[in-house]
């Protein structure tokens, strides 16, 4: 979904929305003080904090991305707060030689654009000591909730994303997650289907809808599934539609779960 300055903007604002799931999944899959953690494909470094936070002085995270220019924005972001326990590393996940075992591999929305989720469940799995656990969070475009009262511009929209996620990625990989889980090699996963709400003329939705339309528009448009070429101005009619129905949206499905490693 591009790796510019746009896209690293919309991925911050995306986290603004997602955070609270996020950290609700982690803190259930027992993340706490103390714990070696790698992030994977941590992006602008939205869950890389997060769980640096969660682990404390006394435990490390290591996050890392293929996207030198995300790391940079990482590392930034981090000392702007103080953040001291986190590792930045630029390399792909198969690449990622460690040296040692970590108590948790997590990532978000990572799966989905992953040719291999299976594979990179089982990078995890290499990575963890016994009894460590997998934490992964991954959309579901293979299911739409529809808002109300109906949203027409809305569910154009999501239905665009439905079609590109599922024809073009990993779209569907939410519903998978359990079983990927157990294909892995891990014990019984803990899954939940989990997604936020809202309206109104302050939502952050319309934006964060109309800046991830404009990431994939090229593809869409390769694809032959655009529908509406005029993204400048998509954020602002998602916002007018939302208003004048007074219409809650919902957001993309999302699977958060985990799994340990026996």
């Amino acid at each position: 979904m591009g790796r510019n300055d746009r896209e690293h903007r919309r991925l911050a604002l995306q986290g603004s929305i997602l955070n609270p799931f996020t950290e609700q999944l982690l803190r259930r899959a027992g993340m706490a003080g103390g714990m070696r953690v790698l992030d994977i494909g941590c992006g602008v470094g939205e869950v890389t904090l997060m769980a640096a936070r969660l682990v404390g002085y006394q435990g490390r995270v290591t996050a890392i991305d293929v996207d030198e220019m995300a790391l940079s924005t990482a590392q930034g972001r981090a000392r702007e707060l103080g953040v001291s326990n986190i590792s930045f590393v630029h390399c792909a996940v198969d690449d990622h030689q460690s040296g040692h075992e970590y108590d948790a591999v997590i990532g978000r929305h990572i799966l989905i654009h992953t040719p291999n989720p299976l594979s990179i469940l089982q990078s995890a799995a290499r990575a963890l000591r016994p009894g460590g656990v997998a934490v992964f969070q991954e959309f579901d475009f293979s299911v739409v909730h529809p808002a109300y009262p109906a949203s027409p511009l809305r569910e154009q929209l999501l239905g665009v994303f439905r079609e590109f996620f599922c024809r073009a990625t990993q779209g569907a990989v939410g519903s998978k997650l359990f079983h990927l889980f157990l294909e892995a090699g891990f014990s019984m996963p803990d899954c939940r289907v989990e997604y936020p709400m809202d309206g109104g003329p302050d939502s952050p939705f319309y934006e964060w809808m109309a800046e991830s339309y404009r990431s994939i528009l090229p593809h869409v448009e390769a694809l032959g599934l655009a529908q509406d070429s005029n993204v400048d101005t998509l954020a602002e009619r998602l916002r007018e539609e939302a208003v004048a129905n007074q219409a809650g949206f919902p957001g993309p499905v999302m699977v958060g779960g985990f799994a340990r490693k026996t």
